[in-house]
């Protein structure tokens, strides 16, 4: 008897907010999971479930081959980095840093999967915001940052749809993670309604790609 297929998806930024409600949700369905951090106390609790295989790595200096096992279904990348500055306050080694978790390790861990999502015909999700279609005050670097995702998605989509791979982008608007700081946090967006967006988007029909979802709050938030 034919054993049945296990999907296996990588999440980074697994041990809180989005990713962490993502990698829930991905085991609710059945999936086993890659869970990717730095905080190794916060991997230990996400790899209470039996399906997580925990991995201990730093985006920024990492490689991210090192961790990308032979199967792939799906790959996240929920992790990212809000900085509160202008572009007159923020130092270069902050501008750095923010761009190497949001934008370069995106492509590397892209790069990287790339041959086995071509072998499973599999999804890669890019956790997106609000900001990378406009910006605020003291939210440049970040809304640059996500603008540059923005792009890569779209054109790393041109590049592998022939190749069977999906590229999606999902944009949350203002969400109840440890990113933001807002006292009231009735209005946001929970992170598990956004990690419903990101599970659709892999497990949609093999006849359709999801290319852009926008999950925004209720009402708008100023």
């Amino acid at each position: 008897m034919e054993q049945q297929h296990t999907p296996h998806a990588i999440v980074t930024g697994a041990t809180s907010g989005i990713g962490r409600a993502v990698t829930d949700l991905l085991v609710e369905h059945g999936w086993t999971v890659t869970a990717v951090g730095r905080d190794e106390d916060r991997l230990a609790a996400v790899a209470a479930a039996p399906q997580v295989t925990p991995v201990a790595f730093d985006l920024e200096t990492g490689e991210p081959a090192e961790i990308v096992p032979d199967q792939v279904d799906a790959v996240v990348h929920a992790a990212g980095l809000l900085p509160t500055a202008s572009i007159e306050e923020v130092t270069d080694e902050e501008w750095d840093r923010v761009f190497a978790v949001n934008v370069t390790a995106a492509m590397r861990i892209a790069r990287a999967t790339l041959p086995a999502l071509r072998a499973s015909r599999g999804t890669i999700v890019f956790l997106n915001s609000g900001a990378g279609v406009f910006s605020r005050p003291k939210n440049t670097v970040y809304a640059a940052t996500k603008h540059a995702l923005h792009g890569l998605a779209n054109g790393l989509r041109a590049d592998v749809e022939h190749d069977g791979v999906r590229v999606t982008s999902i944009y949350p608007g203002p969400t109840d993670t440890p990113m933001l700081s807002n006292e009231d946090r009735t209005p946001l967006v929970r992170p598990e309604t956004v990690a419903r967006a990101v599970v659709d988007a892999i497990l949609a029909s093999e006849d359709t790609q999801l290319t852009d979802i926008y999950v925004r709050p209720r009402a708008e938030l100023s």
